[in-house]
């Protein structure tokens, strides 16, 4: 029998865990008057500009009033610009970055590829590698499990 603290999934836990408080500090260390979870937002509205919250929780995997918050205080520092949209009868939110929420994403996106070239001893193709088996364990568990985020 092999001992759940020598599995797996717990590996992942904590590694998820110590990188989550590297990233903090990380983010404290440069100034950087945003946070990770905020940062993460800009990254998506980057890639997928115009997404609306329901969606960009979904990518996240928070929930939506979490979401809500996050967006909302990028939007009070300027980062982004929310604005109404007909979706069918529905209005929603749309949100993309400003050009000054654009300038720090750039700013923060290459200190963190620095900082990751830096820190790791993994080739490309062997993080390609990880990351695949990352995203299929997580697809494989959510779909045994019907894991929602609301």
């Amino acid at each position: 029998m092999e001992h759940y603290t020598k599995s797996l999934p717990y590996e992942l836990e904590l590694t998820s865990r110590v990188l989550h408080e590297a990233a903090k500090c990380f983010f404290e260390q440069n100034n950087f008057p945003i946070s990770q979870e905020e940062f993460i937002i800009l990254d998506c509205l980057y890639m997928y500009p115009g997404i609306i919250q329901i969606e960009l929780a979904k990518l996240i995997l928070k929930g939506r009033a979490h979401t809500g918050k996050f967006l909302k205080s990028l939007e009070q520092k300027g980062l982004i610009a929310r604005t109404p949209k007909n979706h069918g009868s529905k209005i929603i939110m749309e949100s993309k970055i400003t050009s000054k929420g654009l300038e720090l994403y750039m700013q923060i996106s290459q200190a963190m590829d620095e900082n990751i070239k830096t820190s790791n001893s993994f080739s490309d193709i062997d993080m390609k590698n990880l990351i695949a088996i990352l995203q299929r364990i997580r697809s494989e568990a959510v779909e045994k499990f019907n894991i929602k985020f609301n």
